[in-house]
Formats: C-alpha cells, sequence, structure tokens
C-alpha cells in the first residue's frame, strides 16, 4: 500500500511539511538538514505560496537562521492575528451578555486556545458557531459591532442575505480593522459540507452541551472529541488537497498532541455512527504519515477504507498534489467521483444528495409537498454543478 511520504520529492516539499509539525514536536536537525538543501529566496517563495511562511520563520529564529524578511513576516502575523483576536472577543462578549453563547472553530478555536504561538496560525478567516435559535439576533449583533456581509471568494456557490443564512448554515462577514480585515463566517451548522449528509451532521446543540470555556475571553471552543472530528470534516470537505491546502493538516496535528489523553474510543464510535469512517480516514492519515502525528494505530485500522476504495482515493491525492493548493485539483467528473468515494457506503451518498423530506421541509421551509420534488432537483442540481473552482 503506497503512503502518503512517497509524495514528498523535494527538499522544499519535505521542509515545508517537517515544519508544519507543531512546535514542540518538530524535528530541528531535520529542518536544519533540509534548509541546507533549500536556496533561501525560492523557500521563501515557496512556503508563502502554501501560508506557511511565518511558521517555517519560527523554526529558521529556534535554528539561528531566520533573516530580516523571515523575521519581520513572523511578526506581522502574531500582531494581526492578536489585532484580529480582540475584534473577535468584543463580538463574542457582545453575544454573551445577550445570552448567546459563541463557539470558535477549526484555526480559530485552535490558535485561541490550544496552541499558544500566534505567528505559527496563519488564516483566511474566524469561523464562528452559534445556535440556529440564535442566528438571527447574532447576526445583528455583528452588524451592530461593525461587521458587513460580503464574500471573501470572488467564485462562491452562497447566495447573500439572512433569509439565505438561515437555509445554508450561516453567513460570511468582513470588518476592517486599523490596518487589516477581518473575514468572518457566523455559523448555525458546524460543517455545512456540500457532500456531508445533513442529517448526520453533530447537532449544534449536541456541541454546546460540552463546549469549554476559553481563559480572558467570553469565546468556546468545541471539547477535544468534537474538536477533532470538526476539523477532520472540514479537511475533508476541502478534498485534503484544495486550498488552503497541506496547511489544513495541522489542526489535526495540533489538537492530537495537545491532549494526549484523548478519548478514542469515543471519537471512532461517534465516526461509525455518523458513517464518516472513509473520509475520516484520510484526514488523520495524511498527518499521521507526513508529520508523525500520534494517532493510535487500532484507530487508523478502525476507519481505514477497503484496499481499491483506498488505492482510488490515493491516486486521486496523488494526481492532484499535496502542493500548490491555489492549482485546479480536479475536474468536475474527477471531483465527483472522488467525492463519491470518499462515502462509506452507496446508501450514505444517497442519503446525502437526497435527505429526508422531513429534512427537506424544515430546512427550506416547506409548506407543501407539492414543490418538494422540485427542492429535490435544485439541490441535486447545485451539488453538481454549483461549487467554488478546484
Amino acid at each position: 500500500m503506497k503512503t502518503f511520504s512517497t509524495l514528498l520529492k523535494t527538499p522544499y516539499e519535505k521542509m515545508i511539511v517537517a515544519c508544519l509539525v507543531a512546535r514542540e514536536a518538530a524535528d530541528l536537525p531535520l529542518i536544519a538538514s533540509l534548509y541546507a538543501q533549500c536556496n533561501d529566496r525560492k523557500l521563501l517563495t515557496f512556503a508563502k505560496e502554501h501560508e506557511a511562511a511565518s511558521i517555517v520563520a519560527m523554526r529558521l529564529e529556534t535554528l539561528g537562521k531566520a533573516t530580516a524578511n523571515w523575521s519581520s513576516i513572523a511578526s506581522e502575523w502574531k500582531y494581526r492575528l492578536l489585532q484580529r483576536f480582540e475584534k473577535l472577543d468584543r463580538l463574542a462578549q457582545a453575544c454573551k451578555e445577550a445570552g448567546i453563547p459563541m463557539i470558535a472553530l477549526k484555526n480559530a478555536g485552535i490558535a485561541r486556545a490550544i496552541y499558544p504561538h500566534p505567528e505559527e496560525c496563519p488564516m483566511g478567516d474566524f469561523d464562528t458557531l452559534v445556535k440556529k435559535s440564535d442566528f438571527v439576533q447574532a447576526h445583528h449583533i455583528a452588524l451592530a459591532q461593525g461587521f458587513v456581509p460580503g464574500f471573501r471568494a470572488v467564485e462562491t456557490i452562497e447566495e447573500e442575505g439572512l433569509e439565505a443564512g438561515l437555509i445554508s448554515g450561516g453567513l460570511e462577514y468582513r470588518v476592517d480593522l486599523a490596518d487589516d480585515t477581518l473575514w468572518l463566517e457566523l455559523q448555525w451548522r458546524s460543517i455545512a459540507g456540500r457532500w456531508i449528509a445533513p442529517e448526520i451532521e453533530p447537532k449544534t446543540e449536541t456541541l454546546f452541551e460540552t463546549a469549554l470555556p476559553v481563559e480572558g475571553s467570553s469565546i468556546l471552543i468545541l471539547d477535544p472529541v468534537w474538536n477533532l472530528i470538526q476539523v477532520c470534516l472540514h479537511t475533508a470537505k476541502h478534498s485534503y488537497i484544495r486550498a488552503p491546502g497541506l496547511r489544513l493538516h495541522t489542526d489535526v496535528d495540533r489538537i492530537v498532541r495537545a491532549y494526549p489523553d484523548l478519548d478514542w474510543q469515543t471519537f471512532v464510535q461517534r465516526i461509525e455512527q455518523m458513517r464518516l469512517k472513509t473520509a475520516t480516514y484520510f484526514s488523520l492519515a495524511i498527518p499521521a504519515e507526513l508529520m508523525n502525528t500520534p494517532i493510535p494505530e487500532w484507530v487508523l485500522s478502525a476507519l481505514r477504507p477497503p484496499k481499491r476504495q483506498y488505492d482510488f482515493i490515493f491516486r486521486a491525492i496523488e494526481k492532484g498534489g499535496l502542493f500548490h493548493p491555489m492549482q485546479s485539483k480536479f475536474s468536475r467528473p474527477a471531483y465527483l467521483a472522488f467525492a463519491a468515494m470518499l462515502f462509506d457506503s452507496p446508501l450514505a451518498c444517497w442519503r446525502t444528495a437526497f435527505p429526508s423530506p422531513r429534512y427537506m421541509r424544515e430546512h427550506y421551509g416547506l409548506t407543501s409537498g407539492l414543490t418538494l420534488p422540485w427542492h429535490y432537483a435544485k439541490r441535486f442540481a447545485n451539488l453538481l454543478f454549483r461549487r467554488v473552482k478546484t
């Protein structure tokens, strides 16, 4: 069985991967050896392409090899992230005062509460979660805080407006800071992946029941098991290699290393109940093989798909490439085939494309069953044809 480590070819690729490992586990002698094989200017360009320049900068600084260019990148990112967190904390506090709890998801939650090195946490936006019953009020609080609805991606499948957000799972906003722009996603669905069956997605209310407080902030984060599940499914949502690409896999690495006593038994049970073993397996296997993330072998064995399915997905990732995330990774037919192969069974795939009539009525606010076929057809067409460019 081919492994993902075989896909690392050049010193630049190996260098980026070695630097992405969480700081306390980074192999500094290996990084020093790889850096000696790289041209510093080319490495900087390559690291910027993969949104990892500030992380590489900190590894070079530890080795005493960071030039002024590298050091300024790390300092600038730390400043930007801390400034953004001040704005996030003010929003979370305003929501809390209104009786609305808010969770910081994915990289935002990791950087705010788990991984205490802001220089090493580059990210494009903050994802936050509120209950659907609080969504409208949280939206108005965000507007009062200066957040303006808009889309960061030029090509998007989303529609504008509060009503659209109540259907799709959330809205995107921007706010201009002193010398920066913060993009924020306010969600009431934790995943909102179009290829993840909505009926098996973790219920938002369930996530809030075990959410953890963050010291010095009104924001919350997911408990360790749900946090790892959420980032695994988010990585799968990006097909493991689509933008922002390899950097996504640091989320798994940092959560796993932060919780050495993580309840893996519960993790596997929940993934099996959600029928998402295949999708989750690759979110774990890639950092386990590339970054030596300490994921128990029995967990990988329990989630590993059959060989034919594994080989198909591996070949698709190999062809798309682990690197250069802004490049097109799949043709439309290849993407649809890839997404279909991530399901544990044909039935799971079918349930995602065609959820239950009850879900459709609730989700789209249908008062009559007469329009149900039309909404099923529209949903299926959107799954096939409306997506961000890959």
